[in-house]
């Protein structure tokens, strides 16, 4: 038989919402409990990149090299949104938050045809015409590529993809293509000056 004292403790307990007492963000979830609608896989689809410039051309890579994604919580996740200050269970779609992620910038200019370019029309200064060098190109046409020094040089520079479009873009190459990522050190770089790897015989050895 229920007590009385009983009785009033479950008339006084209320069902809590579990979103009364979330206060985490949903751009702050770990990776596995939100998914993203990453443009990447449409631009990789195609095989090029887009650019922002262009008319209807979204998803796009802007001139800092970052492409918006637009990510939702999974099902039945509780956060709270960019777009308010309250927390709700989420239905697994929906956009929540926005995640840049890292994409190439490019504005037309191809890979193969500046190589092609410059293997037969080097001399000429027909692949630094077509880059944008318009004054190294003048110079290579009026000194037959440098005495065809310049045009091997030249050769060996784009496809080494050392040299690129005069306006700081990438080449337009295929996402199997032949791209060559340049590793270099920021803010965020982590250097890591040895890892200790223990043996059987219990020596240490220290590996670079």
């Amino acid at each position: 038989m229920m007590t009385p004292s009983l009785l009033l403790l479950l008339l006084l307990v209320r069902t809590v919402d579990p979103t009364e007492q979330v206060r985490l963000y949903c751009r702050d979830l770990p990776e596995e409990q939100y998914k993203c609608d990453s443009g990447l896989e449409i631009l990789r689809s195609l095989e090029a990149y887009s650019t922002c410039e262009r008319k209807n051309s979204q998803p796009c890579c802007s001139k800092n090299r970052t492409l918006t994604t637009y990510c939702y919580p999974k099902k039945g996740v509780v956060c709270i949104g960019d777009y308010d200050e309250t927390a709700k269970e989420w239905s697994g779609g929906g956009e929540a938050f926005t995640k840049e992620e890292d994409c190439r910038y490019v504005t037309g200019y191809d890979y193969r045809t500046a190589l092609i370019l410059s293997v037969f029309l080097g001399m000429f200064g027909a692949d630094r015409f077509y880059l944008g060098y318009y004054a190294i190109g003048l110079l290579k046409f009026c000194t037959f590529g440098f005495f065809l020094l310049g045009q091997l040089v030249d050769i060996i520079l784009i496809a080494t993809q050392t040299v690129g479009p005069a306006d700081g873009s990438d080449y337009l190459i295929g996402y199997y293509g032949p791209i060559l990522s340049r590793v270099q050190m920021a803010n965020h770089t982590f250097f890591q000056y040895g890892t200790y790897f223990y043996k059987s015989d219990s020596t240490f050895r220290d590996e670079i």
